[in-house]
Parts: structure tokens; sequence; C-alpha cells
């Protein structure tokens, strides 16, 4: 999508497209794709990356952090997510919107894009060598399950999360540009 510019050579106004109408929802779902797709993106995910772990690191290191019984987030679980999202990035096409980290109450660091209530995709992560998965695709259906996760190298590591991959490119489904390592 574009934008449209107006003025003078010394004013210039930015307009911003909107959809022609409001019931019109395939234009409406094209446009939100399209603002995620440029809002979303990050030079690089470490910085966002970074950010959440470092917050989950200081708030949930201890049982009970959440008032309610949780289990603590320990240090080999926020070092295993923080591999596998920069593993992410560079096997995720160019633009892909870095995810959301949120602490989970058994322990476990679920990363997640979020495009509406009706498409989503999360990845449940702990120390225990699995990953658990679930998403909605709209109209495409739903998925869940688990898979072994292969850290033995970073060759591993990329090989156990190719189901991972093909999931969230059904979220963003734009063509793929694998970023360089």
């Amino acid at each position: 999508m574009s934008q449209a510019f107006t003025g003078s050579l010394t004013h210039l106004v930015v307009i911003e497209p909107t959809p022609a109408s409001d019931g019109n929802r395939p234009i409406k779902s094209l446009w939100a794709e399209d603002r995620n797709y440029v809002r979303g993106s990050a030079a690089d995910w470490a910085p966002v990356i970074g950010s959440a772990l470092l917050t989950i690191e200081n708030e949930c290191n201890q049982n009970g952090w959440d008032g309610l019984g949780s289990r603590a987030v320990i240090d080999a679980t926020i070092n295993l997510v923080e591999e596998i999202a920069d593993c992410l990035f560079t096997l995720l096409p160019r633009g892909t919107p870095a995810p959301d980290l949120i602490p989970e109450s058994d322990g476990e660091i679920c990363i997640s894009w979020v495009i509406d209530h009706d498409r989503i995709f999360s990845v449940s992560v702990g120390d225990h060598g699995k990953i658990n998965f679930a998403g909605q695709f709209g109209a495409e259906g739903a998925t869940h399950g688990w898979q072994p996760t292969d850290t033995s190298s970073r060759r591993a590591l990329e090989a156990s999360l190719q189901e991972i991959v093909r999931q969230i490119n059904r979220l963003f489904p734009w063509p793929a540009i694998r970023r360089a390592a």
C-alpha cells in the first residue's frame, strides 16, 4: 500500500490512505497486514527481545511472581528463548514483526505473534527440551502440537524450528527473503 503526498514545496502533507468502506473486510484485512509489515518491522529483534527478557528475568525469577503460586522463570529458559528468537530472526522473512514475550505461570516463556483475534501463533518454551505451539489462522483453521528442540548446534536448532517457521509464515504470507545470519 502507498501514501499520498500533497502540498506546496514549502508545506508537505502526508495523507494516509484508508479503506473505501468499513464493511469491506478483505480490504481492511489487507490494510492491517500491510500496517503490521511496516510498523512491526525492525532491523533487528535483539533490542526488543533483550528488553523483554531482562524484564522477565527481573520480575519473574522467584516462585509466586504472579501472586498465584507460579513457578520461577529460570535462567536456562531465558537463555533458550534468546537462542530460539535469534534463530527465528534469521530463518523468517525480512519484515516479520518481532514477537511478544510473555512469562507463563508454569515457568515457561510464550513467544507470540498476534495479528487480530482470529490470527495468532504462540510458542511456549521451557527448559525441558521441547516446544509447545498453537495457532489460529482465520479461515485456514488452527494447529497445535509439540516437538523436541535440538540445541546441540545452530544447524540442529534451525532444523528443529522448521515447523515453527512454516506456521509463522502462515500469519505473514509475503514473499520469503532470508536474512543474512
